[in-house]
């Protein structure tokens, strides 16, 4: 497939590029406006990757454009005097759902993160409908618009049962990557490895914070260490008091270590759709305060699996785009 014979844009002659509003190991992401115009756009310019995983890119994303949760592929460019590929996409206007929950922690109630849980599983539906596995679920990775999610960044995503090259080291964010693979970086990527990312996106909607304070450890390579090998043996954060019981339990079974115990994503939708018509139960309700003073708990020990402090060989001393 030729990108240029889809979503093919005129060289960024007549745009005006502005502030860099995202980077990382293989792009940069800038907004910018046609000239003479107020239309935003984000334009994610390449640096390190080849032009098949672009092009995987934009054949991924164009099977899924017209979902209201997923960042929309407006063209395909260059820059002027550059030959390698630019994508020009819908802009977000509130920045990356980390961002968003840190900074309206006081605000974000049950019926935001109950919303946002919505939003989130119905991109990952409709991604899972059509045979993709995102890859690489966390906050970075999914931005707010107009108080609704889109998921983004499709760099590494693929279709289903496609062949990949091995990589020697496994990349993402510790936190919410699969365990299976955090173990073993020669695992295949399953949409079960998003449902995983799932369960902990679920959990910081209703925390509105970093698992395992990873924003501010993630610098130290002894507290990624310590993060993996804790993960590794079965550790999950410990849910916040103010939490619906039900979902608590949806995320659980989300982050399960063993792939087979986690629901599809359309059980996923399914339960939500369950909660939307209940009145909030909250988790104070039924945990003593002992228990959840309690920072982390035991999710589920993994069968058959020695478990050893792992290397430091992921590359997730930053959220990439």
């Amino acid at each position: 497939m030729e990108v240029d014979n889809v979503y093919a844009a005129p060289p960024l002659i007549n745009m005006n590029l502005s502030k860099t509003i995202g980077f990382g190991g293989s792009a940069s992401v800038y907004t910018a406006k046609w000239m003479e115009t107020t239309t935003t756009y984000a334009i994610k310019r390449f640096r390190n990757s080849s032009r098949d995983d672009i092009i995987n890119e934009v054949y991924l994303m164009g099977k899924v454009n017209c979902h209201p949760n997923i960042i929309k592929i407006c063209g395909v460019t260059t820059l002027e005097g550059e030959t390698n590929y630019s994508l020009i996409l819908e802009c977000a206007d509130s920045g990356t759902l980390g961002e968003y929950l840190r900074e309206n922690a006081a605000t974000f109630r049950w019926e935001d993160q109950l919303k946002f849980a919505n939003d989130i599983a119905s991109a990952v539906l409709c991604l899972h409908s059509h045979q993709i596995i995102h890859g690489d679920l966390h906050p970075g990775n999914i931005l707010i618009h107009q108080h609704s999610i889109k998921i983004a960044d499709f760099g590494r995503s693929r279709l289903h049962g496609s062949v990949i090259n091995k990589k020697e080291k496994a990349y993402g964010v510790i936190p919410y990557m699969d365990p299976k693979i955090l173990k073993d970086h020669s695992c295949d990527l399953t949409e079960k490895s998003d449902i995983y990312s799932l369960g902990v996106l679920f959990w910081e909607l209703t925390s509105r914070k970093s698992p395992f304070d990873f924003e501010t450890k993630n610098n130290s390579p002894f507290e990624i260490i310590k993060i993996k090998s804790n993960i590794l043996e079965g550790m999950r954060e410990k849910p916040s008091p103010s939490t619906n019981h039900k979902f608590i339990a949806l995320y659980k079974k989300c982050w399960q270590h063993e792939p087979n115990t986690r629901p599809e994503i359309r059980q996923v939708i399914l339960e939500l759709e369950e909660l939307n018509n209940n009145e909030p139960l909250v988790v104070s309700e039924i945990f003593s305060s002992e228990e959840i003073e309690t920072t982390l708990e035991i999710s589920e020990t993994p069968e058959n699996d020695e478990v050893n402090v792992p290397s430091y060989d992921c590359d997730i001393n930053k959220y990439e785009l």
